[in-house]
């Protein structure tokens, strides 16, 4: 894998935005020992990053100046891109 596309799939997920799982232990002193007292697994949501996907549009090969683009330009690239965002994730779910 390149760096381009390494670079590409970590802007991506954060494009897209993502689920991650957060661990939290708490211990207590025992004795001179540690001990578990808690564990704590909490599912959080990172939400979609607009700068990455301002990024993804830069780096893309279509040369396309959004700040020229009318309302109904910039929502059919918002259809096109979300339709791509899909598809990609897709693949990648599947590796």
């Amino acid at each position: 894998m390149t760096a381009k596309e390494l670079l590409t799939k970590i802007l991506f997920k954060r494009a897209k935005g993502y689920r991650y799982t957060e661990k939290t232990d708490e211990y207590v002193a025992d004795n001179g020992e540690k001990r578990l007292v808690r564990s704590k697994t909490v599912t959080k949501r990172m939400p979609p990053d607009v700068s990455a996907i301002k990024v993804l549009i830069a780096l893309g090969d279509d040369g396309i100046d959004v700040t020229k683009m009318t309302d109904e330009e910039l929502a059919s690239e918002k259809t096109r891109l979300l339709r791509l965002l899909s598809e990609m994730e897709d693949t990648s779910e599947k590796d």
